[in-house]
């Protein structure tokens, strides 16, 4: 634990001075002023929701209102937590138009799911409902915490292409719950702990019309991780998304990811798959398969893809919108065996959202899908993808 605070403050520490930059960075531009907002919202955090969390932030609005971004920089803070044990303390500086041609994205903090998803590592890994009672009701749970530290310098080198490098550390703790449980039987009652310093290489291309509400375009990214965790490791990844706006208020949405480890990858990175600016957690939840559960499958290698249609029930302008989703999720893992492209062994599981945007950011949305576990319930914050 005292590695993990000694991360996740040397993370922070890095954080806080590269926000202190920007205001200089702006001599000769448009003076637009640094605003602050202050709001609670209720997201989930794995399998717990809901989580009362807090958001502060410090926003610099774009001097260009038609820019594809909807701000020039933001510095916030989310700290919050559950009646469950969950909580979360994250500082995040994000400034995709602060310097011409450049882009940098940072994160810092500290992260405890207290109801972590664990059915077992593989594909084939089963679901019985039946097993869940008052005498073990964590038998697919189990608790997780991680202190954390990123940060990510991008460079435009070409029209709508950019090379990103990404440096940080992770220190993770997973551990069982009271009572039998999947996790136990599979690790023990001991800790599994494990500290990750990586790198990544990403490219990528970006054709949407905008970032934060994409109605056209296309975006594609593909990058190479090498991490220290586990024996160290690497990691290839893969991700395709297309948008069609069919008529006014309606968009047809879909995408492919996929991501590929070596072996010798640590127990904790199977659990996300890093993006430009980002991660997606995976398999399963709001952000990645809405028809199982969060992390219902863990493997080295992952593979999904997503189809949704969204259609404004009301559209505010800039004023703010209520969307119904629907959409259809599928998807897989590999542990033992290698990925590869395929449709064999896919959970397929379907379902219909609400989505609900105040004024040009935050989007807030709540799941209902249902897929091999039956119903699910998923809220997250922007869109799934």
């Amino acid at each position: 634990m005292r590695q993990g605070r000694l991360v996740a403050a040397a993370a922070l520490a890095v954080l806080l001075a590269a926000g202190t930059r920007p205001v200089a960075a702006q001599a000769g531009e448009p003076q637009v002023p640094w605003k602050d907002s202050f709001y609670p919202y209720f997201p989930s955090l794995a399998n717990d929701f809901p989580l009362l969390m807090i958001h502060y932030e410090q926003r610099k609005a774009n001097a260009d209102y038609f820019a594809r971004t909807a701000y020039a920089g933001l510095f916030s803070f989310d700290f919050g937590a559950s009646t469950r044990g969950s909580r979360q303390a994250l500082a995040t500086f994000h400034a995709p138009l602060l310097w011409k041609q450049y882009r940098l994205n940072a994160r810092a903090g500290a992260i405890r799911a207290s109801r972590f998803g664990y059915f077992g590592i593989g594909n084939d890994t089963e679901y019985d409902g039946d097993l869940v009672k008052n005498s073990q009701p964590f038998v697919y749970r189990a608790k997780r915490t991680r202190y954390l530290g990123e940060v990510e310098v991008s460079r435009a080198v070409a029209r709508r292409t950019f090379v990103a490098l990404t440096g940080g550390v992770e220190h993770s703790v997973l551990s069982d719950l009271p009572r039998p449980s999947t996790f136990r039987t599979d690790f023990g009652s001991s800790d599994v702990e494990d500290t990750d310093v990586r790198g990544r290489a990403t490219l990528v291309f970006d054709a949407r019309d905008n970032e934060y509400n994409t109605h056209n375009g296309v975006f594609a990214q593909t990058s190479l991780t090498v991490g220290s965790g586990g024996d160290n490791y690497t990691r290839v990844t893969g991700d395709l998304r297309g948008y069609v706006s069919i008529r006014e208020g309606t968009v047809v949405a879909a995408r492919v990811a996929g991501s590929a480890m070596s072996r010798k990858a640590p127990l904790n990175a199977r659990f996300e798959m890093p993006t430009w600016e980002g991660e997606i957690s995976v398999l399963g939840g709001a952000n990645s398969h809405r028809g199982v559960d969060f992390q219902r499958f863990a493997g080295r290698s992952v593979l999904f893809g997503n189809f949704e249609v969204r259609h404004d029930l009301l559209n505010l302008g800039d004023l703010g919108a209520f969307t119904l989703i629907g959409f259809l999720d599928a998807g897989r893992v590999f542990e033992a065996e290698d990925f590869e492209l395929t449709t064999k062994d896919l959970a397929v599981g379907g379902g219909a959202g609400l989505a609900m945007r105040v004024m040009r950011f935050p989007i807030w949305v709540f799941n209902f899908g249902t897929g091999p576990d039956g119903f699910q319930f998923s809220a997250g914050t922007g869109w799934a993808f």
